[in-house]
């Protein structure tokens, strides 16, 4: 017996209306391993959601603090030790 909760994607779909585009805005932390995949879905005249494949995986390593990041963390650092 095969309930609809076999097919998560289409409850997802049916339940989340999916915007064409995702702007995403992600805070990454520096010297940390990242790997992306992106998936596309596009709503068809039925109803239903078109789904791409996963898209190549790109992995990345983020780089380390700048100097002037480093200086606006000790500087934080010592208001509020400042403070202690």
């Amino acid at each position: 017996h095969r309930s609809e909760q076999d097919v998560p994607t289409k409850l997802v779909a049916k339940a989340v209306p999916l915007p064409m585009t995702v702007r995403g805005h992600w805070f990454l932390s520096p010297r940390t391993e990242y790997s992306v995949a992106v998936q596309t879905a596009v709503k068809q005249s039925d109803g239903e959601y078109l789904v791409s494949g996963w898209s190549e995986t790109v992995e990345f390593c983020t780089g380390d603090y700048a100097k002037e990041h480093l200086a606006q963390l000790q500087e934080k650092a010592e208001l509020i030790a400042g403070r202690m």
